[in-house]
């Protein structure tokens, strides 16, 4: 990661395009790949086994430190202030389900909610992986035909950029709102 970062700092494009994938999944690996002459198409193609690699490594890290006495009381204290929603979703969402909400979770928000989602319910990295699979390439789908669409009335891939980030956060947020509100009804009804 060190390396990447310092590839970045030093304009190497192809770690400026890792960071910008990292950090703002295909809308901005979109926007730099234009700026280096990538296709969107090829760019989004990039950033899926970025991000897959990436949620694999993070929640291998989260299950690594977890065995480790200074950091388990964190962590355990991180699980119960959201058991309510973890509960919510187990109970209604069943294993299918969780994994359609990691899918939905990548593809709408991003990477690292998927690993605080799939590290919460305690979901085995190999069922993570398929609904971050999933939500990766649906999410490649959805990007590089909005930022095709978008292409031909504004020239500009920065606003483009702009345009479905703004539009993907503010449908994150509803979403994250909505699962709030439901998970206190589920513990009110409790």
């Amino acid at each position: 990661m060190i390396g990447i970062i310092a590839g970045g700092l030093l304009s190497a494009w192809p770690s400026q395009f890792v960071l910008l994938s990292l950090l703002g999944g295909f809308g901005l690996a979109i926007a730099h790949g234009s700026t280096i002459g990538l296709p969107g198409y090829v760019s989004v193609a990039l950033v899926v086994p970025i991000l897959a690699f990436a949620t694999y490594a993070g929640l291998s890290v989260l299950r690594s430190v977890e065995q480790y006495s200074r950091a388990a009381p964190y962590l355990t204290r991180l699980k119960k202030k959201y058991l309510p929603i973890s509960n919510y979703l187990v109970a209604h969402a069943g294993f299918i389900g969780i994994t359609g909400v990691l899918a939905f979770s990548t593809f709408l928000v991003g990477w690292w909610v998927t690993v605080m989602v799939a590290y919460l319910l305690n979901v085995k990295v190999s069922s993570a992986m398929r609904g971050t699979g999933i939500g990766l390439v649906v999410g490649a789908f959805v990007f590089w035909a909005s930022y095709e669409g978008l292409l031909r009335w504004i020239p500009n891939p920065i606003i483009i950029t702009a345009i479905t980030l703004a539009v993907f956060f503010a449908m994150g947020r509803l979403i994250l709102h909505k699962a709030e509100h439901e998970s206190q009804t589920f513990c009110d009804k409790r």
